[in-house]
């Protein structure tokens, strides 16, 4: 069964050096009373790193999507680099999530907003930051043992389609 975390659960979660392989924008239709305004990031979130002993590291990672909600002021600073067009696209990792309360905002006033940065490793020095009331965070599959802090995309492939994956 997956497993849903929430902004509650911030503080206990780590999202360093999480990949990021992709970006959704969730809007409603404000004409139908749809106010919606969420940032979907879809990525291979590291459950566990185990490291220490003779060999090399290993994780366990699972894909997931990790939703912002009441997103305002979307700012993206990511810049892959000017290669002569010869580098391909790859997925963000990230370095670390920030959180910052918005004492005066006027969003969500019956609830606390923040200022979020997610701080990427690569492309280097990227930024995405916004205010947002949240977070939910969804594994969509069981995690698997893996040499890398990514899923290959093979391996994700296999886990979205059968959701209980392998259990090592």
């Amino acid at each position: 069964m997956p497993r849903t975390y929430t902004d509650a659960e911030f503080d206990v979660l780590s999202w360093h050096d999480c990949h990021v392989s992709g970006l959704d924008l969730r809007v409603g239709d404000p004409d139908e009373g749809d106010w919606t305004s969420d940032l979907a990031l879809t990525l291979d979130f590291i459950v566990e790193w185990l490291c220490g002993g003779a060999g090399p590291a290993q994780f366990r990672v699972a894909p997931a999507t990790l939703v912002f909600h009441g997103v305002t002021d979307l700012a993206l600073k990511i810049d892959w680099g000017d290669t002569g067009n010869q580098v391909a696209l790859h997925e963000m990792s990230i370095d670390r999530l920030q959180r910052e309360p918005l004492p005066d905002q006027k969003v969500f006033l019956d609830r606390r907003y923040y200022r979020w940065t997610i701080r990427l490793n690569w492309p280097a020095a990227g930024e995405i930051s916004f205010g947002a009331v949240g977070f939910t965070q969804t594994l969509l599959a069981e995690p698997i043992l893996v040499d890398a802090q990514k899923l290959s995309r093979r391996e994700r492939r296999r886990l979205l389609q059968d959701p209980g994956g392998e259990r090592p």
